[in-house]
């Protein structure tokens, strides 16, 4: 797999690039932001083997706080949570099931024009993935049934464009694009069914998720 020495070098390079830039920067512009953001996912690829991921859990509605340490006023390293509600089981009759889709990890971010009213940026980043189904069409008084899918994000691309309001406060659109692959699965209805494992290695896929959306930044 090439996935992860690929990001290992994007994540060098933006640092590389990022670093003689902070050095001619007039001011320091170092210190922590928080943001909140919210975002419209689109499920793409394969869950495992030949299912799509579209037919395991469908468009999602996901809201994600970020923490980021700025090194200079161009370069910060972050770390984020984001929370999805999403649709589930493709084909259930009224629409029975609902998913939760969880990703957290850190990524590293390269802002253009900081000093400037509009400010793109953009980033790179890897993390974990956690998607939970539940189906209430089957659910009874004994049995909750649900299945989940665990895996790493081998790495995720955002880019997005900042219109600073003020000094510490900066809300724009962006876009993240992710590539994962689930390692584990889990399937449960109470006393009925209770079986958790790995996915086979020749049965894994890869899968994407794309999100547009909004984010709010506060510099602290």
């Amino acid at each position: 797999m090439t996935a992860h020495p690929l990001l290992a070098s994007l994540l060098l390079s933006l640092l590389l690039w990022g670093v003689p830039a902070a050095a001619q920067d007039p001011s320091p512009g170092a210190g922590f932001a928080v943001g909140a953001r919210a975002a419209y996912g689109i499920p793409l690829g394969k869950a495992f083997n030949d299912v799509e991921l579209s037919n395991q859990v469908g468009n999602s509605v996901a809201f994600q706080v970020d923490v980021a340490y700025f090194l200079s006023q161009r370069l910060s390293l972050g770390a984020y949570f984001q929370y999805g509600f999403a649709e589930g089981l493709a084909g259930v009759v009224d629409n029975a099931t609902s998913a939760r889709v969880l990703r957290f990890g850190f990524d590293v971010d390269y802002h253009f024009a900081p000093e400037k009213f509009v400010a793109p940026w953009v980033g790179v980043g890897l993390g974990y993935e956690l998607v939970a189904v539940h189906d209430a069409f089957m659910e009874t008084e004994d049995s909750r049934p649900s299945s989940e899918y665990k895996g790493l994000e081998l790495g995720h691309a955002h880019f997005g464009v900042d219109f600073q309001l003020t000094n510490f406060l900066a809300v724009g659109p962006y876009v993240t694009a992710t590539l994962g692959q689930y390692s584990k699965f889990a399937a449960r209805a109470g006393d009925i069914l209770d079986v958790e494992g790995d996915i086979p290695s020749d049965d894994r896929s890869f899968h994407f998720w794309v999100q547009p959306g909004v984010r709010v930044q506060f510099r602290l």
